[in-house]
């Protein structure tokens, strides 16, 4: 949710609220999104404008669990579910803010998009580092907060959230990725090293530290232990021991700074009317706020506070407001958390019945008629104060100004229904509570259940043309469809960009079923409805037939690639050449390769002299006939590429693991049309996905991570466009030192063209196209050669003009003011 300045005033007093900490021997509980976004931001360096390089990310989050395990750190990880009503008007927000950074995006802007399957692959990245997680219905943070009391552990998040619940806080940019390692002799005597995070036993360390005199003994070693350096908060930090602010003020604290539920401009009169005496000038201006509230309300009961606050609030907002609060309220002190159980924690004594704080808190100020005289006193005492509400009013009146009646009009809609016990009153259907929790399906699933709403944020696309999402436009219904299965709904809402201009729009969908479609969510694998998806497909059996030919671990990859291939008349044998090498790379050449590098300076360095070495020895052999495709097959020919092969050919396609240097210059365009076609595909991709999660998965769930890397395969495309026949230019350049997995790439295409023929039409078609612009350019660099040959005898001037009017011109004279001696050349 976030509290609005809190982080950055924490920050700005880190030596005041933060204490040193070692991570170490314990619970940890992880606000799962927000580690997501984070571990993102640190692994993509500038090349977010692709589509998301999602081998890279998932190395990253498994690393982070590695490290996490090394220090003996037991990670619990909750993730965010659907969108709840009340945050609608934030979700427009950040849609319009994403629309219009989508527009302008370029090849490495430091501002990164998050890619469309990034949580998917953190999802898998959990899996294969065995760490427990669950995904909740909705917003995860007081799920982690209450997880984290029972368990008595920290939690690690970076969200200012977590600064107003009682829990042990680590911020995620205070914690250090290195691992050290405390020898301890006595509290006196030891000394802290760095281990390098590669290696076993033998790993190198490096001496960081050293206290006390003398050698630290084997024999007299007391402690041995490797940690995390970071920082942790704790609410003593904020409320001070001598409880300067009461614990139950911290959520009125936080809804006066302003959240995703509470907009400021309700509360801009109350902060008109706020005084608190001096501020120190010292204090950075959008700071004054946090320690204006916090004055006012040690002065203040609950029931004082809440009283003031409601009569500078308009009366037509008074009962959203209130509403809010009993929100906030019931979601700081309820301690109900399913994740504890789901965890297979049981209690260790039954817990006490715990007063739900948004059923009482009405009662609570009904029975304390007024305490008001202490802080009228208070709000009246001092001439001298300044009035730091004044500033922030005028601060709300201009941000106020920009919102438009229609959001007005809306925010008040949502208003009506914000019940902080909403998710809990609605009955969930059991089949799908289970595979949500386990993240079997995304996220959107909730949000087309409970709220049938679908909010579709753009990626890395052409704004100029419909959303990268409208392909699947069919398989959004029938997904609806089969949720809905044993629901009334007909309709469902969704939001998205418009067609050239930065703004979004509503869209509404029907419910269709088609005839024949009976869907019982028993468990079991249901491949004859993942058919239904394809009904309008004439060659659906083919499809289908073909899929069952290919290994498991490809099937889903290549039936997303036929249905995006068939649906987008723009895909052409190139990009499907890119997406086939991409996932030659990132399943055959990586996994004999596991130490590589990306980096082609410290590749080539680490490895030259085995790469010349075995150019010298290299003997091209024939290709293998061709065969049919089969399991048998694919198992028969991956396992005959050698090592020296993989090599070789990883040391041709490794500089397409980075960026160009041309387009990073400041005037360096992305090439948009190919962006958006590759950003259907992920589209694609998660929308069959999803419906495979709900069939219970009657085909292998893809591994992106081992399937596409979005810089890879927009430098791949962009190398083969210009190529007069790109499957020869692949037997001869890219895969000229592996026959074996030319083979493989020429299997795989010619598949895809048996159930795609089209393709080479549309190939056909791009290189009549592509013969023509050439002589047009050559015919006007000519013409331009001709006209710059004209130069007159003066080489002062140059003539612009024809031939006809030289004659007529002869006579006139000519008198060049920047020259002195022109008239003497008459």
């Amino acid at each position: 949710m976030g509290v609005r300045g809190l982080t950055t005033y924490i920050a700005s007093n880190a030596e005041r609220f933060l204490e040193p900490h070692e991570l170490h021997d314990t619970d940890l509980v992880i606000d799962g999104d927000n580690l997501c976004f984070q571990l993102f931001v640190r692994s993509e360096e500038r090349m977010g404008a692709f589509g998301g390089n999602y081998d890279h990310y998932f190395r990253a989050v498994v690393d982070f669990f590695e490290m996490l395990r090394k220090c003996n750190v037991q990670p619990w990880v909750l993730l965010d579910g659907g969108y709840e009503q009340c945050k609608l008007k934030t979700v427009r927000s950040r849609m319009l803010g994403r629309i219009q950074f989508v527009k302008s995006v370029r090849p490495g802007s430091n501002r990164l998009i998050i890619p469309l399957l990034m949580r998917e692959v953190f999802v898998d990245a959990m899996r294969a580092a065995k760490v427990p997680f669950m995904r909740c219905l909705f917003e995860a943070d007081n799920e982690v907060a209450i997880l984290a009391r029972k368990l008595d552990c920290p939690v690690l998040s970076y969200d200012s959230d977590f600064y107003i619940h009682n829990v042990k806080y680590i911020p995620y940019v205070t914690l250090n990725h290195k691992i050290y390692r405390k020898v301890m002799e006595n509290e006196d005597n030891y000394k802290i090293e760095v281990l390098n995070k590669k290696g076993g036993k033998n790993r190198s360390k490096r001496v960081l530290l050293k206290q006390g005199e003398g050698h630290l003994e084997e024999e007299n070693v007391q402690s041995t232990y490797c940690y995390l350096d970071c920082s942790l908060y704790t609410i003593e930090s904020l409320i001070g021991k001598d409880d300067r602010l009461k614990p139950e003020m911290l959520p009125l604290f936080a809804a006066l700074l302003g959240n995703d539920y509470i907009g400021r401009k309700i509360l801009a009169r109350f902060y008109a009317s706020m005084k608190v005496g001096k501020i120190s000038r010292k204090v950075a201006v959008h700071q004054r706020r946090v320690v204006a509230i916090l004055k006012w309300l040690k002065h203040h009961s609950l029931q004082s506070a809440t009283r003031t606050i409601l009569n500078q609030v308009q009366e037509k907002h008074r009962d959203g407001l209130l509403r809010q609060l009993e929100g906030a309220m019931y979601g700081y002190n309820c301690e109900e958390c399913s994740a504890f159980g789901y965890f297979g924690f049981e209690e260790s004594y039954p817990s006490e019945a715990v007063d739900d704080g948004a059923v009482k808190f009405r009662e609570y100020l009904a029975k304390n008629e007024v305490e008001e005289s202490a802080a009228d006193e208070l709000e009246e005492s001092d001439d001298n104060e300044v009035d730091v509400g004044e500033e922030v009013s005028e601060n709300e009146a201009k941000s106020d100004e920009e919102l438009s009646e229609e959001e007005e009009e809306e925010s008040e809609e949502l208003e009506k229904d914000t019940s902080p016990t909403a998710a809990n009153t609605f009955i969930w259907e059991p089949w799908l509570l289970e595979i949500y929790q386990a993240a079997l399906t995304p996220r959107f699933v909730v949000d087309l259940y409970h709220s049938n709403l679908y909010i579709n944020y753009p990626q890395v696309e052409d704004i100029n043309q419909p959303d990268s999402n409208e392909l699947c436009y069919d398989l959004l219904r029938y997904i609806f469809v089969l949720l809905k299965s044993s629901k009334r709904a007909t309709t469902f809402r969704y939001l998205t960009r418009c067609e050239r201009v930065a703004q979004f729009r509503w869209l509404t969908f029907e419910k269709r079923i088609e005839d024949g479609v009976i869907f019982e969510p028993d468990g079991r694998k249901d491949l004859v409805l993942l058919k239904a998806a394809f009904i309008d497909f004439s060659n659906c059996k083919d499809i289908f037939k073909a899929i069952s030919l290919l290994p498991v671990n490809m099937q889903m990859f290549f039936l997303c690639l036929v249905f995006w291939a068939t649906k987008q008349t723009s895909v052409t044998p190139v990009h499907v050449h890119a997406l086939i090498v991409c996932l030659i790379q990132l399943q055959m050449i990586d996994k004999r390769l596991p130490n590589k590098s990306r980096d082609a300076k410290v590749f080539q360095q680490n490895q030259k002299t085995y790469l010349d070495n075995q150019r010298k020895t290299f003997q091209k052999t024939e290709l293998p006939p061709p065969a049919q495709p089969s399991k048998a097959t694919f198992i028969k020919l991956s396992t005959t590429i050698s090592k020296p092969e993989a090599i070789l050919t990883y040391d041709l396609l490794l500089p397409h693991f980075s960026i160009n240097d041309r387009l990073l210059r400041r005037h360096g365009e992305l090439d948009r049309s190919t962006a958006h076609i590759y950003a259907q595909f992920q589209a694609v991709v998660l929308n069959i996905f999803t419906l495979n999660g709900l069939l219970s998965h009657p085909l292998q769930p893809i591994r992106m991570h081992e399937c596409y890397n979005g810089l890879f395969v927009h430098n791949v495309y962009q190398t083969l466009k210009s190529r007069q026949d790109p499957l020869e230019y692949l037997r001869e350049t890219v895969f000229r030192y592996s026959g074996t997995m030319f083979t493989i790439h020429r299997m795989l295409y010619e598949w895809v063209l048996a159930l795609v023929p089209l393709l080479q039409r549309r190939s056909q078609s791009r290189t009549k196209s592509v013969t023509m612009v050439p002589q047009k350019v050559k015919e006007f660099v000519q013409r331009k050669k001709e006209q710059t040959k004209q130069i007159v005898d003066n080489d002062c001037l140059l003539n612009a003009k024809s031939s006809d009017d030289e004659d007529t011109d002869k006579d006139v004279e000519y008198n060049d003011l920047n020259n002195q001696f022109s008239q003497l050349m008459l």
